[in-house]
């Protein structure tokens, strides 16, 4: 008996369409990503009359990860049970053996893609975004801004004394307690608003739909989940409003680290 070649099983899949049709639709809307994976099982349910799907993939980085139909979470003890290993777990077991691996095949390519995606666009260390795709979020605030007269706020923060911290416990450490202010500042945020690590112990938020005083609540949410964690470090802040202060990205850059030093007691030359 003769081998089975594994592209020929994928051609006989292609040839049923149903897949590929579901990956051009979520290319069409945006980008092959988490989507896809809870699209393919709702199709992958229509097509044999599902009753429950959990797909189970790993990623070098996150481990294992799983995907149920519905988006239904998977109880820890269930996972156990289906062992934790990379596969397509369906009630009742009707799904052939081809279509199975063909499935699990593009649903890793699109795992690794949004992984590949998600740590091109954010720091690794505090896993809010990092200074490239925040500037491209400024960008775009400012714009709008110019255009329709949206307000935004724009808030630099800046952790005080956090060299002493490194030099004191450590950089171990300090990149703990740099994680702990992302983990706040993610919590502080509302629907709409974006953080970031501009680099070191910097950070910047956008406050979308602010003409400034939303900074007071923007700060009050920030220190009370600061102190959550132990008040690690404080920060002191500076802010620019557009279009009040200006609608140029890099100026309001400029306005609102200027406002940074003047709180910090430093004279920019």
């Amino acid at each position: 008996m003769s081998a089975i070649d594994p592209l020929t099983e994928l051609e006989d899949v292609r040839g049923d369409g149903w897949l590929f049709e579901t990956m051009r639709e979520n290319l069409a809307s945006g980008s092959l990503g988490l989507g896809f994976i809870y699209s393919t099982l709702e199709r992958l349910a229509e097509r044999h009359g599902l009753h429950d799907a959990i797909l189970v993939l790993h990623d070098e980085t996150l481990g294992a990860q799983s995907f149920r139909l519905h988006q239904l979470s998977v109880a820890r003890s269930l996972l156990g049970q289906l062992g934790g290993e990379s596969g397509l777990h369906c009630q009742p077991d009707s799904v052939p053996a081809i279509e199975s691996d063909a499935v699990q095949t593009v649903c890793q390519l699109a795992l690794s893609l949004h992984v590949a995606r998600f740590g091109a666009a954010h720091d690794p260390l505090t896993n809010i975004s990092n200074r490239r795709s925040f500037d491209e979020a400024l960008r775009i605030a400012a714009a709008r801004s110019a255009r329709y007269g949206w307000a935004f706020s724009l808030v630099i923060l800046d952790l005080d004394d956090f060299k002493a911290v490194n030099d004191r416990a450590g950089h171990e450490f300090g990149d703990y307690v740099l994680r702990q202010f992302g983990f706040a500042l993610r919590h502080a945020l509302r629907h709409g608003d974006t953080a970031a690590r501009l680099g070191g112990d910097e950070f910047a938020v956008i406050l979308s739909n602010a003409e400034g005083t939303e900074a007071v609540g923007f700060v009050d949410r920030l220190r009370t989940h600061l102190k959550a964690t132990g008040d690690l470090v404080d920060f002191t802040m500076g802010t620019a409003t557009s279009p009040r202060d200006s609608t140029d990205p890099a100026e309001l850059v400029r306005i609102a680290d200027a406002r940074l030093y003047e709180r910090k007691g430093i004279r920019i030359l």
